[in-house]
């Protein structure tokens, strides 16, 4: 997974200006993925950043195939991930870490939606809300075992109803089955 989302994220970031992957930071569902990477203390094996031009680009892509992925796209400011190759010792600290996180953007506004614990993986789902619509969604995801971690934040107006078909598109397993 994290190989076919790293060589697409490459591939279109090389194609474009830096101009195009410029960050929607001041909107209430942006999460600053710095603030994950300074957790993780390791470089990402997966780096994803879509806003501005870059996410319009792809937007319009979907638009003849995928009516309702454009209408979805358009509403979104920005689409962020970052995934993380750790090793054993490293993992087990990175969890508890994205634990604290989450607590965090709890403390700050952010409504936690989903929280599963399924052995030592741990998944954490949650929501920025203004005036009853979504505007940003974070997902923490660290699965020790595994020596993965990865981070997604969505920026924008969401449908709850829709996010699984941003992680089919951009094949994005973190979010898929949400």
């Amino acid at each position: 997974m994290f190989r076919v989302l790293l060589l697409s994220a490459v591939l279109v970031a090389a194609a474009l200006p830096a101009s195009a992957r410029q960050r929607p930071e001041g909107d209430p569902g942006y999460v600053d993925p710095t603030r994950i990477e300074e957790l993780v203390r390791s470089e990402a094996t997966l780096e994803v950043n879509l806003s501005g031009s870059l996410l319009r680009m792809v937007a319009e892509a979907a638009r003849e195939d995928d009516r309702g992925l454009y209408d979805l796209l358009s509403k979104i400011r920005g689409l962020y991930v970052r995934g993380y190759t750790l090793t054993g010792d490293d993992a087990a600290a990175i969890s508890a870490r994205f634990n604290d996180v989450a607590r965090s953007l709890s403390a700050s506004g952010w409504e936690r939606v989903v929280r599963v614990r399924e052995g030592d993986e741990t998944v954490h789902v949650l929501v920025k809300a203004l005036d009853d619509r979504i505007q940003g969604l974070a997902v923490l995801v660290s699965s020790p075992g595994e020596n993965e971690t990865v981070f997604v934040n969505i920026v924008g107006e969401i449908r709850p109803e829709e996010i699984g078909r941003i992680g089919r598109r951009f094949r994005i397993e973190a979010i898929d089955n949400l």
